[in-house]
């Protein structure tokens, strides 16, 4: 399959995730799972490029839960540790 011409259509997971409203993990792990919503390509051994229209259109697929306030929110605490006796 021929590559595509990288230009300001392609981003990469970091720019999809920030897009699609979701961690780049996830992304990732359907990039790696051949899901069709987001069309890609890889570019070298770890990289991917990823359809921007595409990753705008996949946040519309998520639950609208995961997107309220998504930058906004606090992250998780850690949990404390126990000590042992």
């Amino acid at each position: 399959m021929p590559q595509p011409q990288i230009d300001k259509d392609w981003i990469t997971t970091v720019e999809a995730s920030v897009l699609a409203g979701c961690t780049e993990g996830y992304i990732r792990r359907l990039l790696r799972d051949g899901d069709r919503r987001l069309r890609s390509w890889r570019a070298g051994e770890r990289a991917w490029l990823v359809s921007r229209a595409d990753a705008l259109a996949f946040r519309e697929t998520l639950s609208s839960r995961a997107n309220v306030n998504r930058d906004q929110r606090p992250a998780s605490p850690k949990p404390k540790k126990k000590k042992k006796r």
